[in-house]
């Protein structure tokens, strides 16, 4: 068994190898400290069996981009499979739910077998048997997510709203909104006043008397849902790209939709910059 370990911590991979060791002693391991190294040593190597850490710190790819950028680069490769065992110490925040439900949903960058594993205090156990489950027997580890995802926060709010609040938070109008799902100005107001009233946050008017309304409720709405793991910074990353993405490809029409051009562009200017 050959196996990439991909994390920021240097503790987190000798934990998470020496179990692999202790149970597969002839495994042969690999090992990143950076999401770049990562897709290097994986497609280098041909690594099929992928120990991903979901959160590698500010400004720097997830474990999700890392794992749709070697599945990109395996489309061509038709006998090597991708299986990835996705941790995070950050396991049961929505955020980080939706970010590998989205590519376990995406039919073009869905790995082969998937598993997900809390990082930390997991029993070595539970963490060696998931990897016996993913990496030998190639069976989705999914129990763990989907109870995750049952007693996540966000179980309160529809996908609607939930895809209504990340737009609203990588910066998006009502108008924008509308045009992204393709609903009405008047739906959309419908759908962010329902988010309001869920998450309990109150207009101006509303604000219970004596207490300061010190935020717009926009801004207020995209606060609480940060502290309360709704959303974190890789998905507002990744759905910020996707985003640009989209509005290159459709090019929304400048009489419907103000863009800004200097967020649309951000991109080549990173690029331009990092050459």
């Amino acid at each position: 068994m050959r196996v990439l370990i991909a994390d920021d911590s240097r503790d987190a991979i000798a934990q998470i190898g020496s179990w692999i060791h202790e149970r597969w002693p002839r495994a042969e391991l690999f090992d990143a400290c950076t999401p770049e190294e990562a897709i290097d040593i994986a497609i280098a190597h041909k690594i099929e069996n992928l120990v991903l850490d979901l959160d590698f710190g500010a400004q720097r790819a997830s474990g999700v981009v890392i794992a749709r950028t070697i599945r990109e680069a395996r489309r061509t490769e038709k006998t090597l499979s991708t299986r990835i065992v996705f941790r995070t110490v950050h396991a049961g925040d929505a955020g980080y739910l939706r970010q590998i439900e989205k590519l376990i949903t995406d039919d073009r960058h869905r790995p082969a077998v998937w598993g997900f594993l809390d990082k930390g205090s997991v029993p070595k156990r539970v963490a060696q048997n998931a990897i016996e489950q993913v990496f030998l027997y190639e069976l989705c580890f999914s129990d763990i997510f989907n109870l995750r995802l049952k007693e996540s926060p966000s179980r309160d709010l529809t996908d609607l709203e939930f895809t209504a609040l990340i737009y609203i938070a990588v910066g998006a109008t009502n108008d924008g909104i509308g045009w992204l799902i393709g609903a009405s100005r008047q739906s959309v107001e419908r759908v962010v006043s329902g988010l309001y009233q869920k998450m309990k946050i109150f207009s101006r008017g509303r604000a219970p008397q004596g207490v300061p309304a010190l935020l717009e409720s926009r801004t207020r709405l995209c606060y609480e849902a940060m502290t309360r793991g709704l959303i974190n910074a890789n998905l507002l990353r990744e759905e910020d790209a996707g985003l640009r993405r989209t509005v290159r490809t459709a090019g929304p029409a400048a009489s419907r939709l103000y863009v800004n051009r200097d967020w649309l562009d951000l991109e080549s200017e990173v690029r331009g910059r990092e050459t």
